[in-house]
């Protein structure tokens, strides 16, 4: 992964956060996640990492270029210049801890506050990932949660709870693409009918 040119270097902490998930495909609701946690925390940065394979899935339905492909095309025709992808946790073997992606990110960029943006269901389940000392160290948690939905303290965790709604789904779109391709940019869902992703087209 090659370092961002435009990343901010200034006197004072720079605050950036990593959103890690499979993003099979990645919708309209992950790219609005990301822009209200940058809100929320003033971030200067924040790093789409898609996952070879998570700890806590069996796999995913499109292969790791092709959802790489997909985050590029959001992200560019979205007009967000502050996020961009890494494929860290790809040229690795999987599965993908998110322990070692927090080590990574922090080593390489000394001095950073680092965040990692999550919805309020894998915020309940956080005391289940690997390692949680490393992360409860070197994280502050963005969790995502509905208007008036109660985020759980979490004992020796730092987090942050964004008010969030966004009816998009990966898992929606795999079961009903033609009903939800609206949830897609268009090249997102131009590439996924190319591709001949999800059954599209």
């Amino acid at each position: 992964m090659s370092a961002p040119s435009d990343m901010p270097q200034p006197s004072h902490t720079v605050r950036a956060a990593l959103f890690g998930g499979s993003f099979d495909p990645v919708h309209r609701g992950h790219l609005a996640m990301a822009a209200a946690a940058r809100e929320a925390a003033d971030l200067a940065h924040v790093f789409f990492v898609p996952a070879a394979r998570s700890p806590f899935k069996d796999g995913t339905s499109a292969p790791a270029d092709a959802r790489l492909a997909m985050l590029r095309i959001a992200l560019t025709e979205s007009a967000m210049p502050w996020a961009e992808v890494s494929d860290f946790e790809l040229e690795r073997p999987a599965p993908s801890y998110s322990w070692q992606t927090a080590l990574h990110f922090a080593e390489r960029f000394p001095g950073t506050e680092w965040h990692w943006i999550l919805g309020a269901d894998q915020w309940d389940q956080i005391e289940q990932w690997a390692k949680p000392y490393i992360l409860q160290r070197h994280l502050r948690f963005l969790v995502l949660a509905r208007a008036g939905v109660p985020v759980v303290d979490h004992p020796g965790w730092r987090h942050l709870a964004v008010p969030f709604a966004h009816p998009a789904s990966s898992t929606g779109i795999r079961q009903d693409y033609a009903a939800r391709r609206d949830w897609l940019t268009p090249g997102v869902a131009d590439y996924c009918k190319a591709r001949g992703l999800y059954r599209a087209g």
